[in-house]
């Protein structure tokens, strides 16, 4: 005779399933977080800056746009590096939520599973 097949015992399972995909995904991004964090990437140069400093602001001394171009690019990395540190937060988030979940579900499925051979050998 078959094993007999329950719904919820298809859940718990498609459950763990997606806490592996979570877990994985947490991984991912803590990695890209951090990668991100210690090395941050702007598409701006200071080279760029200061060409499109010098077309707009032009009663500006060079010094001046210099400074200004300075100031814009450690902002924009300032930036880069706060949103990789969310990143890093959200995936470290995403594995501590994704560990219990798995565990959880996975335990109540081996108990019915147990307890569906347990029936299936009493027959």
């Amino acid at each position: 005779m078959a094993r007999k097949i329950y719904f919820r015992e298809i859940y718990l399972y498609i459950v763990c399933i997606i806490a592996i995909i979570v877990f994985i995904v947490g991984i991912i991004t803590v990695y890209d977080g951090a990668v991100n964090y210690i090395k941050p990437a702007t598409y701006m140069t200071k080279s760029s800056i200061i060409t499109m400093y010098s077309e707009q602001y032009q009663n500006l001394s060079k010094d001046e746009i210099e400074q200004l171009a300075e100031e814009e690019l450690s902002t924009s990395l300032q930036n880069e590096k706060d949103r990789a540190f969310k990143d890093l937060l959200r995936g470290i988030l995403l594995v501590i939520i994704a560990i219990p979940l798995f565990a959880f579900h996975w335990r109540k499925a081996q108990v019915m599973w147990r307890m569906n051979m347990e029936i299936k050998n009493a027959d």
